[in-house]
Order: structure tokens, then sequence, then C-alpha cells
């Protein structure tokens, strides 16, 4: 120990030379006490000579001797002591130290009280020895070296051992760690481990542990040093695994050791010290390293020939140390919430870096680039979405190509050089207005794509938008893309132009024989069928899922999809088809009856050949167009009408079309519908039949449908009082049902899988449910005024995006098939007197044709 330890005990060995002298030494007594033990087994019977002193030549005196020389070289001087008397006084020790401090001892007749050293009250290696004052012809220079109690010591610290339990309440722990202690108790703890109390240095010591030095002397004066950010990360996580203790805490009574060994003092001897006859050199290292550590944390005694192997079983893996840590609910709630932290950062982290990833940034704030076949394109940001608009999809259908089927742009001659500007709309086809106006371009085959986004993965489904109010125009009408909806409903748009009248549809013998296949006519199905080619191309590239198109047609646009679902070039460019408003009078006349009844255009524009007629300017084909075919009748049948007059512009080609619809629709389709169609209660609603009366009354209809084909086919009573024909409102609602409605129901009973649904929520003075009203509030163009109509927009936009995303109507029924779109959509049987008008044939005789 220290040079503190060695005075006291030379002091102390100094004083108890001048003590009683004569008092028998206790080297003698137990000698003596050897001698009765020993005497009955070795002398012969007579034999009265005292036996010496010497030690007898036994395997446990050898094994002392060797002790003894190892000892020699330290410069101590040993006695030795025999091994029965030493086992006799370590079986006494035993028994005292088990009886407790209220059993008294019996030393020389005289009661002692023994003497105990309390827990880790000493930091010395070793055990405590009794020492006896130096006496003449001692042979130990008044020293006694006791022999240590190896069994003992094993024990305890076996005891001790088993005593240490894995780090538990590790929340507390970290609670606790953070938690700034007063300063008063710190001074009380270090006051107490400065002195010499044995209690209160005990605690204090097992509470500092490694913070103070091998001599247990605290730095009072010193400030604890100041714990750092990562240090009061990295402590708390470091004790959850519980860490070994080294073989010198244990010894010296440092963290949580066993009881250290206790001797018995005598009361003649209480005053002396104990000394320590460990070698200062080992440190009581030897005896420490004979004690084997077993992997479940036990401390046995080794043998001294496996020391060297059972050193290496002091080291426990970390897997073992693992295992034996015992997690309580605060370690896993601690733990569990460092997971979601880590989780959250490594999210939070992805969301940031998964737009750019994903999407072509934005330049200057309103500028978007994507990629096409025929190289890049520039859009602007538009109310929240990006729209790219004046896209070419096929070449002009100008000069030699006019009259000739649309052509996709597949060579890098007809591309662009650098990135396309699409900011501005391109002009619309040539077309004829209503009040007779022409307008529009030739070259016009462009499309506008609205887009909410450009990313390549999660695309979005694909809305493309035909529409016309006309074969002849104008188009595209009311039905425009909005980039409003097109952000709110996550979908896109796409709106291509197709060329109407003449242009678009135009079937004579000369174009027939200069093209090839021998074809004309339905010029304007090529354009929406290479629309469809470079949407099912190019989409992706912004954002959209070519495998899922959606083609939105309404009135004449609705009428060019619903012959083109019927056609073959058309398979796999689209998915589904939601038809509104359109004309249910098809193609029924052959290319070559076709041809002949178009030889009046020919000869109003004086033209014999092809090269005359490409030839021909814009405003002379528009001239040479007849007049039968650019108006039809929308109002009730009069008695002159003639239905064979009509003009068809579409026909049965043999290349786009080669069967009638109606042969189609009987093929029965199998799985999701792929077709929708629908119209609204009033579409033959116009401001010129509006006006002719100025308040409609009860006489005036009365006698305007007098008047008509009905009056003719004495109808009139019977369909006056079927729909209470008093007003305007009644009296639209029975004209559409013999135009549209009702026609419409008769193709739709053709396809038992494509749901019919009509609107009859009204709006205005008079509640007319008008032809655009559906696909108004579809696009978010309707504008509801009372509480009933905006549950009429909700229950649209239900019902049409609804089947966009997913391809079914929910609301249908095949039971009862039509669906009445009110403020809700109703399933119903039929709808009402349809087949009065189909059993008098006025349906579908009269029906609408575009």
């Amino acid at each position: 120990m220290g040079e503190l330890e060695e005075k006291e005990t030379a002091a102390t060995e100094t004083a108890t030379q001048h003590e009683n002298v004569d008092e028998p030494k206790e080297t003698d007594k137990m000698l003596e006490k050897k001698e009765e033990t020993v005497e009955p087994h070795s002398e012969k019977p007579g034999d009265n000579k005292k036996k010496s002193i010497s030690k007898p030549t036994t395997p446990t005196n050898e094994r002392k001797t060797s002790e003894e020389m190892m000892r020699s070289n330290a410069n101590e001087e040993i006695i030795d002591i025999p091994v029965e008397n030493e086992a006799k006084t370590t079986i006494d020790d035993e028994e005292n130290h088990d009886n407790g401090d209220d059993k008294k001892i019996s030393t020389e007749e005289r009661e002692v009280k023994p003497k105990k050293i309390p827990i880790g009250g000493l930091k010395l290696p070793g055990f405590f020895m009794k020492s006896k004052p130096r006496v003449d012809g001692d042979g130990a220079d008044g020293e006694l070296l006791e022999k240590e109690h190896k069994e003992e010591i094993t024990s305890e610290i076996k005891l001790a051992k088993k005593d240490e339990k894995p780090a538990k309440n590790f929340g507390k722990r970290l609670r606790d760690f953070f938690v700034r202690k007063p300063a008063a108790e710190k001074q009380a703890k270090q006051q107490a481990v400065s002195t010499g109390d044995a209690d209160t240095k005990s605690e204090a010591t097992a509470e500092a542990g490694p913070a103070t030095d091998g001599n247990m002397k605290t730095n009072s004066d010193v400030p604890p040093p100041k714990r750092g950010l990562l240090n009061a990360i990295k402590l708390p996580i470091a004790n959850m695994i519980p860490k070994k203790s080294p073989d010198d805490d244990v010894e010296m009574g440092m963290g949580k050791a066993g009881l250290a060994s206790m001797e018995t003092l005598d009361d003649s001897l209480k005053d002396q010290d104990c000394v320590d006859k460990a070698s200062p050199k080992n440190n009581g290292v030897d005896e420490i390293s004979k004690l084997k550590k077993t992997p479940s944390g036990e401390i046995k005694q080794a043998s001294e020939e496996k020391t060297l192997t059972d050193t290496e079983d002091l080291q426990i893996s970390f897997c073992q140390r693992l295992r034996s840590y015992k997690c309580s609910v605060d370690d896993a709630l601690i733990a569990l919430g460092i997971l979601l932290f880590i989780f959250l950062i490594a999210v939070i982290g992805y969301v940031l870096s998964y737009e750019t990833l994903t999407s072509p940034p934005i330049r200057e704030g309103r500028f978007m680039d994507a990629v096409t076949g025929c190289g890049m394109v520039e859009g602007l940001k538009e109310d929240g979405a990006f729209a790219f608009r004046g896209i070419p999809y096929a070449l002009p259908p100008t000069g030699d190509r006019r009259w000739r089927a649309a052509q996709t742009i597949e060579g890098i001659e007809d591309c662009w050089n650098g990135t396309l500007q699409a900011h501005n709309s391109s002009a619309f086809c040539t077309q004829m207005l209503g009040n007779g106006t022409v307008m529009g371009e030739e070259d016009c085959l462009y499309l506008d794509v609205i887009t909410p986004h450009i990313r390549y993965d999660s695309p979005l489904p694909v809305i493309v938008m035909i529409t016309a109010e006309s074969l002849t125009g104008p188009s595209p009408g009311v039905l425009r893309p909005s980039a409003r909806y097109s952000r709110s409903h996550d979908v896109i748009y796409v709106r291509p132009n197709f060329r109407l009248g003449a242009f678009g549809f135009l079937a004579v013998e000369i174009l027939t024989k200069d093209s090839y296949p021998h074809t004309s006519g339905n010029y304007a199905l090529s354009d929406i069928i290479a629309a469809l080619k470079w949407i099912k191309l190019n989409i992706a590239h912004f954002g959209g899922d070519p495998k899922s198109v959606t083609v939105l047609g309404h009135r004449a646009g609705g009428t060019l999809v619903t012959a083109l679902v019927t056609s073959k070039k058309a398979e796999g460019l689209y998915t589904r088809a939601w038809i509104s408003s359109a004309s249910a009078v098809y193609p029924g006349k052959s290319l070559v009856e076709s041809e002949k009844r178009n030889l009046e255009f020919l000869q109003a524009l004086d033209c014999q050949d092809v090269k005359c007629l490409r030839a021909a300017s814009v405003e002379k084909i528009w001239d040479a167009t007849p007049d039968t075919w650019l108006h039809f009748p929308v109002d009730i049948p009069t008695v002159d009408e003639n239905k064979t007059t009509h003009h068809e512009w579409l026909v049965l080609d043999g290349d786009i079309l080669q069967e009638h619809p109606a042969e189609s629709w009987k093929k029965e389709h199998s799985g999701s519908p792929i077709l929708v169609m629908g119209t609204t209660a009033h579409e033959s609603h116009t401001e010129k039949l509006r006006r002719r009366f100025a308040n409609w009354t009860a006489e005036e209809i009365r006698n305007f449908i007098e008047s008509s084909k009905i009056g003719m086919l004495n109808l009139t009573d019977e369909a006056i009082k079927r729909y209470n024909a008093t007003n305007y409102r009644a009296l639209v609602s029975m004209i559409t049902d013999i135009r549209t409605i009702c026609p419409l129901l008769i193709n739709a009973r053709l396809q038992p899988s494509a749901p019919f649904y009509v609107v009859t929520q009204g709006a205005g003075e008079e509640q007319l449910a008008t032809v655009n009203d559906d696909v108004q509030a579809i696009m978010g163009r309707y504008e509801p005024h009372t509480v009933e109509q905006r549950r009429f927009v909700s229950s649209m936009q239900q019902l049409f995006y609804y089947y966009v995303a997913h391809g079914t109507v929910p609301q249908y029924d095949p039971r009862r098939r039509v669906i009445n779109v009110g403020q809700d959509p109703l399933s119903q049987e039929d709808y009402p007197n349809c087949n009065f008008w189909i059993s008098n044939d006025i349906v579908p005789r009269y029906a609408r044709i575009d």
C-alpha cells in the first residue's frame, strides 16, 4: 500500500517491543497445540521425549517451502505454520464469521468482540493478518505472516459476482444523466470520500467508481469536466450494454465487489495495524490470476496448472453480454423512439429528393421541357399545371397530302431543330360556323397537352377530348381542357384538332382511285387514329399512362368516337370511351353509293381530276358544299321531312369502317365496359326554337304538335298527355326523346355492358338540362347556383372520373340500365315514353344526324 500505512506499521512494531516481553508468543502457542494434536499419532507408548518443533516433511510442507523461497526473494522472513493448525484456525474463523457480530470469540480465556473491516474500506490487495509483538528469538522480527484463506476468498468473490446484475432501468439512468445534481450533494460525497469514515467512504466509492484514483484521493479542488453534446449522446447509449468489470475492481473494492476477507482480532492486538505481506511488485495479482471467471459471470478458484488456460476464459464475448442484458420497458420505448426518428429522417430526405429525381426542373419558375419522338418541346406553367400547346402529331394535310389519310411524323427531316416552344394554341382546322362564317386553316393537325406534372413513375390517366358541334364545325366548341381540373383530379387532357367538312369526309371516285388502298372519305377518323398513336408513343414523357387512355366525345365528336370504337385500326390505342349527346344515325351507305351521291360536289367545284381538287382554294371548296350537307333539322319532325335526303358524312370505306356499328355492338363484350353513352334531357333546346313563340302557351304547343309528323299520325293527344306538354320545357323534352335519347337508347340496348345515362338536373328559369351541361360539369365549367346543382356537379364528376380511373360505373345495374343523373345518380329500369315512339315508327326514323 502507500507510505502512510508502512509508517504506521513501523510505529506499531516499535511500540510493541516495549510491551510485555515475557508474554508467550502466539507462534509457540500454536506449535504447542500442534504437538498435542500430533502426539497421539506420532509417539510410541512410553515415550516421554518432547517433540521438536521442526516442520514435518509432507507434500504440503514441500509446497510451502517453495512459497517461502519465493517470499524470501522479497527480503521477507517467513515463519511457517502447520497446515492442520491453520485449517483449524480457518474453520474457527469461518464459524466466528458466520455467527455474526453478536457472537463472542474466546481467545486466551477472554471474550473478544470481533472487529470487522467495512466493505471497500481499504483498497489493499491481499488479506489482513494478525501482528504480534516482536520478541527476541522469534526469528521473524515480531511479524506474523498468516496463511491466506483461498477457499473463503473464492466463495466471497463468487457471491459478489452473483450479486452483479446487468444494467437495468436504462430509461431512468438516461433521464437522471441529464439532470444536474446539486452542488451541495457533490460536496457532501467528496467530503465523505476524503474523510476516514468507513461507511460513508464505501458509499461514495461505490458511486464514484472510477472517478477516484488508486489511493482513494479525490480532487475536490478540480471542477468536473463539462460533458459535451457528443458525450451526452454516447454515454447513455454505451451504458445500455454492461461492461466487464476489470479484475482489479474486485480486489481493490471499487465498483460492486464482494465482502473483503475479515479476521477476528485479539483484544491485546486491537491497536495493531494489519500489514499486507503481499509482494508490492505484483500487488496481489498472482492470487487474483488464480481465480476463474465463467461465461455466466461467476468467479471460481482455478488450479495452478490451469492458470494460463483459464485466463482466456475471462474474455466474455459481446454476444454473451448482450444476451445477459435484460431490457426494460423504458429501454424498449427509447430504442423504438430512436428507430422512428431515424425512419422519419429517411422519409423526409426521400420525399425532398423524390421530386427532383422523378421530374424535370422548372426553368425560371414557368418553363417546363418534355421529350417527344421529334424533339424537345417547351411548355408553360398555367394555373398550377403545365400546358403544351400546338404540338404537331402528323404531317400537314396540305398540297399533295390533301384528302389523304393522316401521315404520322416519322422522318427526322420533318422534325424541328432545337426545342419547340409550345406556348400558344395552334389554329383550328378550317370549318364553318353556324352563321356561315368560315374560319381556321388547312394545316391544323396539332394537339394540346395539359398535365399537372411530368413524372416517369406513377403515370396518370389520359383523357383525349374529341369535340365538335357538327361535322362541319364549330370545333372544339365548349369542350376545352381545364388546367385546374387536371391538377385537382390528377389526369392529363389531350385535345387534338381534326379535319372537318369536305376536307375531312369527302368520298369521290377520283380520290379513291388515286390512293392505296383504294378508298376515300373518313379522313377525320384517320386524324384521330394518328393522334392516338402519338399519345401512345409520347404521353409517358408528359407523365401519362399509355395503358389508361379514355376517349371523350361530345356531340359530333361523340359520333366520331362511336364509329371509331368499332374500327379495328383503333384497337390497342385507347382503353375506354365516354360519349355524350352523339348522333344515333351512323354510316349505312357503302363507298360506291357515297361516291355517286357526292358527284354534285364535283360539279359545283367544276373539277374532274385529283389535281384540280388539290389545287382548289379553301374558300372555293366551302362554297361548293351544298346547304343540305351543312344544316340538319333539330326540332320536331315536320310533315315533309324526308330522311333519305339527309347527307351522311361518314361512309363504310372498307378500310377504317368495315361494318355498320350496330353489327359490331351486337357482339357481346366481356369484362369492363369499353363504352358509356349518355345525353341530357333537353338536348334539342335552341334559341331559335325558344324565340318562335314568346310564351309558348298550352294552345300554341298543341297547334305546333298538331302541325308536325306527330299530328299527321294522330298522336297529338297521346303525346301531350304523356309529357303534360303545357310549357316549353315539356315540348323540348318531347323533341329530345325523338331526336336523341330514344335513338341512343336503342343503340345502348344492343350493348348489354354499356351504361346509359340521362342528365335531368335543370338550370335557369325554365330548369332546362341543355346539351352541354354534362360535359361542362365534368370539366368544372358548370356554374351551380343551388344546392341541387352543386350535388349534380359532384355526381357527374364522380361518375366520369371514377370511370376514367377504374373503368367501371358503380351505379350501373344491367337490370336497371338507365342512370338518371339529377341531384344524385339513380338507376331506373327504362326511360319513359321511348317505347311509345319506337312502336309508332317515329324512332329511330327521325333521329338526329351529324
